[in-house]
């Protein structure tokens, strides 16, 4: 008995250990069923099977005129499941169905390659082969008709997926305004007001396979996405085309390294076109490189005189008749310190005895300085603050972000030396963005009133306005209604004087006010080469202004450097573009539309030229003009580069020019 007993102690030494994992393994077990079960079988389901984010549809960004500047253009995931087609079904239409792959998915494979790849796929229950990462809607539409994907999703194994890609229908051009919201490139209105185009993400069920990718359960979403808004901007194709091509011709022209070109509605700070372009590094052609006219702060040199005189104005310290003598082009500010004309060459030049309102018209350097200069050389403060007070000194605010901040030296400041009065007084030391000099020129058309520019209309969804931008005020009255009458009647003599700077772009049927400006660039740097920038800025009709709009061209180094030689005509080529597409008596701009003339006869034209006497050559080709009147020995200059005849000197029916020198405006 005493063998047994020992023998059943062991075996109870035994079983217990056994019984107690059993009895925690059931324990264990139903603490998973009945306790822990829901959310263990939630966590599974989310590692197999889960909603998928479905990104909502991304708005379009509109011109004002009706045409997509960025849109989302559908393409499509595409997938198959091999397994999904019965044998018979797979066996009749594999052949076809990979020729037709080879043809219509962008790839290098075959149709025996796709053959391989779907068979061996379907060898080894491969239930989810790439057909094609993005694919558009017509060669999808082909791909549902060939045979077995034809089936459908459960029969062929056809799985699709929509996703949207961004394209800006327009290419390139006004880019840098419209701008990009992608991950590591963002900037422009896509970037500043991606939030509303972006919309409300939904939901779709899928299921987790092999390699981390998600395969869709369902045709239809577990919640719909809510589309973006659309955005209706400011920029009106038609004239975003006449200045990009206006500015684009200067840069080719003049080899220049960058520019931009900006066109305002005067009344309400609409930007109705804008144009970046820098020259590539292989120096064969020019894109939108950088948003020029919002970032790039330079030393505006002749176009911040207009300015000075209104700070002066103002002020009470001059006044336009006064009269200072420019001497001999050369004027010493301090000892070694000399301010020198633009026409000073040899140790000599200047205007002689000239009023201050003719040393603006002529951008007399020595003129402006001797005058401002004596009347701030005591208090410069003074000066500045009256900069401050214009808001020089503050961003303009603008939609779409990288605007630099102005720079305006003060006479507490550090750098502030004997010089600095004196430079700032012709555009030197200090330093704008050329939409900020800009912006102080539309104000002095809109009668003072300082407008925020702006690029954006309204916001859109499915046709229905809900956010409308109006026009906002920066500053109701820059300076008083004396002042600004004599910088009007200025700065409309600097293009309608034959002394004026701009007189070259000068037309009786276009009346432009504005003012030149040539800027040497860097010229501290002592061994660098000269360069220059060259600019206009003013506004048109003179008389009853809509638009306005500057020009600036950077290191031009072919066929002049000077604003009125580089920058004017181009500021002359987009407002005739203008005034060829406004309406008869529309906005107070003459329009050119209503002036349809007829094509001329080119015998006529040369029956004129055997008389000695100058053709009409209105409304013919600038390209036939300029190969008929150059065969005929004439020398032909230009006002705009592209388009019909419009304006010619001399007129029609006038003797020939001695010389044989002629002038065609084109438009």
């Amino acid at each position: 008995m005493t063998a047994n007993r020992k023998r059943v102690s062991r075996l109870y030494l035994l079983i217990l250990p056994i019984g107690f994992v059993a009895l925690r393994i059931l324990i264990e077990l139903g603490k998973i069923q009945f306790v822990e079960g829901d959310s263990l079988r939630i966590l599974a389901e989310e590692q197999v099977v889960r909603n998928i984010e479905i990104p909502a549809s991304r708005g379009s960004i509109w011109s004002r005129d009706g045409k997509f500047l960025s849109t989302n253009m559908p393409v499509y995931k595409v997938y198959m499941d091999p397994t999904v087609a019965s044998e018979e079904l797979y066996a009749t239409g594999i052949e076809e169905l990979s020729r037709g792959l080879g043809k219509y998915v962008a790839s290098e494979r075959s149709a025996s390659e796709w053959n391989a790849i779907l068979t061996s796929a379907r060898r080894n229950n491969n239930r989810f082969v790439t057909i094609s990462r993005s694919m558009d809607h017509s060669r999808l539409q082909a791909l549902k008709n060939l045979p077995i994907l034809k089936e459908g999703r459960f029969k062929g194994g056809l799985i699709t997926e929509q996703v949207e890609h961004r394209k800006q229908p327009f290419g390139k051009v006004a880019r840098r305004t419209i701008g990009s919201d992608a991950p590591y490139s963002k900037f422009g209105l896509e970037n500043a007001y991606s939030r509303e185009l972006s919309g409300t993400s939904g939901s779709r069920l899928a299921q987790k396979i092999s390699g981390g990718q998600w395969k869709p359960l369902t045709d239809f979403y577990s919640s719909d996405p809510e589309d973006g808004m659309d955005l209706i901007s400011t920029i009106d194709s038609r004239l975003q085309d006449i200045t990009h091509h206006a500015l684009l011709s200067a840069l080719e022209r003049h080899k220049a390294d960058h520019g931009c070109a900006v066109l305002m509605e005067v009344k309400t700070g609409a930007i109705r076109a804008i144009a970046n372009l820098g020259r590539n590094s292989e120096e064969s052609g020019y894109y939108e490189k950088r948003n020029y006219a919002v970032w790039e702060r330079t030393e505006p040199g002749s176009t911040f005189k207009t300015i000075a005189l209104m700070a002066a104005l103002e002020d009470g310290r001059v006044d336009t008749s006064m009269h200072i003598d420019t001497e001999n082009g050369i004027y010493e500010v301090l000892p070694g310190i000399q301010v020198k004309d633009s026409n000073f060459k040899n140790g000599r030049g200047g205007y002689g005895v000239i009023s201050l309102g003719e040393a603006l018209e002529k951008s007399s350097n020595t003129a402006i300085v001797k005058a401002l200069y004596a009347a701030y050389k005591k208090d410069p403060q003074q000066f500045v603050d009256r900069l401050y007070a214009l808001g020089l000194d503050q961003k303009l605010g603008l939609d779409i972000q990288g605007e630099s901040m102005p720079v305006i030296p003060n006479p507490g400041d550090d750098n502030w030396s004997g010089m600095s009065l004196p430079w700032m007084l012709f555009g030197y030391e200090v330093s704008f963005t050329p939409l900020q000099i800009l912006s102080m020129y539309n104000a002095i058309a809109n009668d003072g009133i300082l407008n925020r520019p702006r690029f954006v209309e309204r916001l859109e969804r499915m046709g229905e306005v809900e956010k409308e931008m109006k026009p906002e005020v920066i500053h109701p009255s820059l300076c008083s209604e004396k002042t600004l009458d004599q910088l009007k009647h200025l700065l409309e003599e600097v293009v309608r004087s034959p002394q004026g700077t701009a007189h070259n772009i000068y037309s009786p049927d276009l009346p432009i006010a504005g003012k030149t400006g040539t800027c040497q660039l860097d010229y501290w740097m002592k061994d660098k080469a000269i360069e220059y920038q060259a600019s206009f800025v003013g506004y048109f009709p003179a008389d009853a202004p809509q638009y306005s709009c500057i020009i600036v061209v950077n290191k031009p180094s072919r066929g002049g450097y000077y604003g009125s030689v580089v920058a004017a005509p181009v500021f002359k080529q987009i407002a005739r573009g203008v005034q060829r597409l406004s309406p008869v008596h529309t906005e107070g701009l003459p329009s050119l539309a209503a002036k349809e003339i007829p094509t001329p006869d080119p015998g006529a034209i040369l029956q004129e030229v055997e008389a000695q006497r100058m053709p009409d050559l209105r409304g013919m080709r600038l390209s036939d003009a300029i190969a008929l009147m150059e065969n005929q020995g004439f020398e032909v200059r230009l006002d705009g580069f592209a388009g019909k005849v419009i304006g010619q000197w001399p007129q029609g029916g006038k003797s020939l020019p001695n010389g044989r020198i002629i002038r065609l405006e084109a438009g």
